[in-house]
Parts: structure tokens; sequence; C-alpha cells
């Protein structure tokens, strides 16, 4: 292999490092030592939320949805099964969480529909429930997925939320985490270790002097 050639392979080894570095030391610091990815929104004010099953059954693992409200206001979470949830609602204004940003660490939504939903506590769909003021969280576990949970008041007006937030957790995910940065740094140390041999290898310089081929020696000597 030529020297341009394992110089060029030593410089990607170093930027692949890097970039692992990068993004593992990334998510290390947004999932914390337990493990935590959360996910933060503030839906659009008139209408019920409405949290699909591609968010709270993304992986087999609990999933915390915390509700916040403005003015320590009211509001009530329902889990039922998709098809339940989706029927309670009804066309009704809802905004739909359907997915997560990583990039962010935010929650898609979209705000579809029109009218009120009607009262949705005194529905007999419901598996678990949480209601209160201010803050309340709701844990949602995964033996019975598919589902969907909605954030509303008792009576199905809107709840005037501050912030609407999934929490998903799974300790070995800052571990897997830490070990793509370890791998990372490992990698970028390896490739500029390499990249300093070369370049302080005697020869490997451009401007190196050439030894003279061995006939030109001979003759110089016969010269003198």
């Amino acid at each position: 292999m030529s020297l341009l050639a394992k110089r060029a392979v030593l410089g990607a080894l170093t930027l692949v490092g890097l970039v692992l570095l990068g993004v593992g030391a990334w998510f290390s610091y947004h999932l914390g030592p337990s493990g935590s990815a959360t996910f933060t929104t503030r839906p659009e004010q008139g209408g019920v939320v409405l949290v699909q099953p591609s968010v709270l059954n993304r992986v087999d693992r609990p999933v915390t949805v915390t509700a916040r409200t403005t003015g320590g206001s009211q509001v009530w979470l329902g889990r039922a099964s998709a098809s339940d949830a989706a029927a309670v609602v009804g066309g009704a204004q809802a905004t739909t969480v359907s997915g997560v940003r990583v990039g962010d660490w935010s929650l898609e939504t979209d705000l579809a529909g029109s009218g009120s939903a009607p009262g949705l506590a005194a529905s007999d769909v419901w598996r678990q429930t949480a209601a209160g003021a201010g803050t309340v969280r709701l844990r949602v576990e995964q033996a019975q997925a598919p589902e969907a949970l909605v954030v509303a008041t008792p009576d199905g007006s809107p709840a005037a939320l501050e912030s609407l937030t999934v929490t998903i957790q799974s300790r070995t995910w800052f571990f897997q985490a830490l070990l793509l940065g370890l791998v990372g740094l490992l990698a970028a140390a390896a490739g500029l270790a390499g990249l300093w041999h070369w370049r302080r290898r005697p020869g490997a310089g451009a401007g190196a002097d050439v030894p003279p081929a061995p006939d030109q020696t001979r003759s110089e000597e016969v010269a003198a």
C-alpha cells in the first residue's frame, strides 16, 4: 500500500472515530445515567390530545406520559386500546402525537378534526386513568399493546396544556452510548497516532533525501 493510501485510510479512521465519539457523547448527555429518553411538545390549544401506539408502544419498555397544565388547571389522562380511543374521540378536534424526533427530542404532532369531544371520564373503555391539577403522570406498560392515550379534561374539553412529555427509560441505552463513544475515542486515537507516525517517519516527507542509485555511486568513486 502506498504512503498516500495509508494516510487516506488513517484519515478516514480518525474522522469516523470523531463522529462516533460525538454521537456517543451526545446520547450519553441526553439520556443520563438512568437511560431516560424524554420527548416534549406543547400541543396547540383547542383540541384534546391523542397519543398513538407509534409513540406509546415504540419500544418494549414502560412509557411515562406527563401532562403539565398552565395555572394548575385540571387535566385527565385515559389509556385504552387504539381503536377504542379513536372511536371515543371520533371526529373531534384533536392533536395527534404520532412520532418522536431524536434530533431535538420533541414529539411529532398534527392538529385535525373539528368540534368538541364527548365526556371522556364516563366511558367504560378506559383501562387506566389519571386525573388532577397541575402535573399528572400515567405509566404505560407494554403488556396490552397496541394502545393509545387521550389527554383532556374529564368532560372532554381541551386541557390548558403547557407541555406534554413522553419518557422511555432503559438503563442499557446509557451504557450503549458510552460504549459507542469509547469505540470512537479509540478509533480516533489510533488514526491520529498512525498519522503522526507517518509524519515523523524518516523519508516519509516530500523533501526527504533520496539515496543515489548504485551505478551512480560507483561512477563517482571511479571518477575520484
